[in-house]
């Protein structure tokens, strides 16, 4: 239930955010950079170097928040095609 309480604005709204990967602290800190989750590479967040803020955008709090076994289907193709290049 917590995350229909976090997780405000619409998810469409928040993926097309995502591929701005740009931002400042709202602490004045400077430029956010742009981190990818470990375990689940489709997901892209923004984090404050000084403080350690997060930001995350519409929708992407329910998706860490939910693993499905999709996400880790999504995972292992990543996982195989980095193998592949290198």
């Amino acid at each position: 239930m917590s995350d229909a309480l976090l997780d405000i604005g619409d998810p469409r709204i928040g993926h097309t955010l995502d591929k701005i990967q740009t931002g400042i602290c709202p602490h004045g800190h400077g430029r956010l950079e742009h981190q990818q989750d470990a375990a689940q590479k489709h997901i892209g967040y923004e984090i404050c170097p000084t403080c350690r803020g997060i930001f995350l955008d519409a929708g992407e709090f329910t998706d860490l928040k939910h693993h499905t076994p999709l996400d880790r289907l999504k995972s292992l193709i990543a996982s195989l095609k980095n193998l592949q290049r290198n």
